[in-house]
């Protein structure tokens, strides 16, 4: 077994060259406008707006993805209603649903994308249901077109929790461009971040007002306040560091394929993990991924919690049991515990690789190899 000298953690955050920061932070420093929607922010909301091929007006930047979803969840007229969604997912996407007043309703997952399955969030619907959010995740994409079948029929809204997936096209489109409304997350373990910051894209232009309101107070000039708003502005700092990060995108995509690829080699033909590989999920629909995160499912919990201390302990590397706990094992959603057996099931038994800009993937070979030694010992 190998043990690397300096600790392998299972994600770092990408940085930009230091000098090209540098330049825009005397750009910011000669503006001195750091914040309220300043130049580089809108420099920022044009060029994701490109990369991602939405319209301008169909997009918008806040301080940090959960405010991002509960004030979209709020422009959306989800207060008071039912809302489907996945106990297996992180939990800002149901805290940002219970702050607006919304009640979570837990669906089971599918086995094999471990995403949300349209036809167990179908069976939860009832008339008090005015949405279904599904995640994207680990960035592997939902059956777009099934939840596009559910919103049609029952006339609700489809929301997706999408912070893993930027960057990644299906069918052709961006992943942006499926559902009422998708949001991203810049959080800095994401493989593209803006120090903290979140995206909302959305299908009605006519939003794009209500929430540039609510992110600054809904303060509408100097003497109107429209609605109960709260400060969620993407400042400018933020700004530059996601402009800079985004010039590396094309490097920072190519080097999560690298060392999934090396995983997916090393784990070949091994019956007792399997790796997760995303470009199984999509069908025959064109799909690029994004290689977000490199999740295993083990037999069990014991070999999963097994492998987990001894990374740690003797090849000092540090993964992540995510999602675990699930959602429905914390105090405020326990009401749904025992509902959805398969991502309980998951949640017991998945490991997240580590993956980031500058492992290389000769060292995610070894990290496999250590997993695989442990497994057979």
């Amino acid at each position: 077994m190998k043990r690397f000298e300096q600790p392998i953690l299972v994600t770092r955050p990408y940085l930009p060259p230091l000098d090209d920061f540098k330049r825009g932070l005397e750009e910011v420093w000669s503006n001195r406008w750091l914040t309220n929607n300043g130049p580089m922010l809108k420099r920022f909301q044009t060029a994701l707006a490109a990369y991602v091929g939405m319209p301008e007006t169909n997009i918008a930047l806040f301080s940090n993805g959960t405010l991002a979803l509960e004030l979209g969840f709020y422009a959306l007229g989800l207060s008071g209603g039912e809302v489907i969604t996945t106990p297996f997912t992180f939990v800002a996407t149901s805290h940002a649903l219970k702050r607006i007043g919304a009640v979570p309703v837990f669906a089971d997952v599918d086995p094999e994308t471990l995403c949300l399955s349209p036809a167990a969030a179908e069976r939860m619907i009832t008339p008090r249901t005015r949405a279904i959010v599904p995640v994207h995740v680990y960035g592997h994409p939902c059956d777009v077109e099934g939840f596009a079948r559910l919103g049609e029929k029952h006339g609700v809204k489809i929301v997706y929790d999408a912070a893993h997936a930027f960057g990644e096209t299906l069918g052709g489109r961006s992943i942006a461009a499926y559902g009422d409304m998708s949001m991203f997350s810049f959080h800095p373990t994401k493989l593209f971040h803006s120090c903290e910051g979140g995206m909302l894209a959305f299908r009605d232009a006519a939003l794009q007002e209500k929430l540039f309101n609510l992110r600054n107070f809904a303060i509408r000039g100097e003497l109107e306040c429209v609605d109960v708003g709260t400060n969620a502005k993407m400042n400018e700092l933020q700004a530059l560091m996601g402009l800079e990060c985004l010039k590396a995108m094309d490097s920072i995509l190519a080097s999560r394929a690298a060392i999934h690829a090396a995983y997916c080699e090393a784990f070949a033909g091994c019956d007792a993990v399997r790796f997760l590989d995303p470009r199984g999920f999509a069908g025959d629909r064109k799909f690029a991924p994004n290689f977000a995160y490199c999740p295993a499912l083990f037999r069990d919990f014991e070999t999963r919690e097994r492998v987990y201390a001894a990374l740690k302990e003797k090849c000092n590397v540090f993964t992540r049991r995510y999602f675990y706990p699930l959602l429905t094992d914390f105090a405020p959603y326990v009401y749904g515990k025992g509902s959805c057996p398969v991502a309980e099931d998951a949640a017991r038994r998945v490991l997240t690789l580590p993956t980031y800009f500058d492992l290389a993937p000769a060292d995610a070979a070894r990290i496999a190899g250590n997993v695989l030694e442990m497994i057979r010992s």
